[in-house]
């Protein structure tokens, strides 16, 4: 097996940023701002769709076990109406049924989160595990470099 070189491992390390961009927190986005960001995305999804309003509302309503209206889709997409709001467990189904799993990604935008699915969560394991595994040789050298340290016998102990 070719050792890697250190520029490579700087080129993959690149490479995994843009892939799983770290975020820090921003400040915190008024509520009326977050909920117009919210019902824009909520409408995209719905376009994003191949199915329609009123089949999204009945695969929700079958999921959630209640019932959700074409209304209610329609209401939680409009910016303009904002005593209505999606609840989580909703969104959720909503999320799932169109297939627009990106929405958690605006569920969560500003919160200093990255959301990683499937194979992305794998490499991103892979990744943490190599880097705890070069922490530890690294302390391991340490510990190897470090003096030997001498035993005393205890006081009723003669050797």
């Amino acid at each position: 097996m070719s050792k890697r070189r250190r520029n490579d491992d700087a080129a993959l390390g690149d490479l995994f940023d843009q892939a799983f961009p770290v975020r820090a927190p921003a400040e915190p986005v008024p509520a009326m701002d977050f909920s117009v960001r919210l019902s824009q995305a909520i409408g995209r999804a719905l376009k994003e769709c191949p199915l329609s309003r009123e089949d999204v509302a009945a695969k929700m309503s079958a999921m959630l076990g209640e019932p959700v209206s074409r209304m209610m889709l329609d209401a939680y997409a409009s910016p303009a109406r904002d005593t209505h709001r999606i609840g989580l467990t909703r969104f959720k189904a909503l999320a799932r049924v169109t297939g627009c799993l990106w929405l958690w990604e605006v569920a969560v935008d500003g919160d200093g989160l990255t959301l990683l699915q499937g194979e992305q969560a794998r490499l991103a394991q892979i990744g943490a595990l190599e880097q705890q595994v070069r922490e530890m040789s690294v302390r391991l050298k340490d510990l190897k470099k470090a003096p030997s340290v001498s035993l005393k016998p205890l006081r009723g102990d003669r050797a």
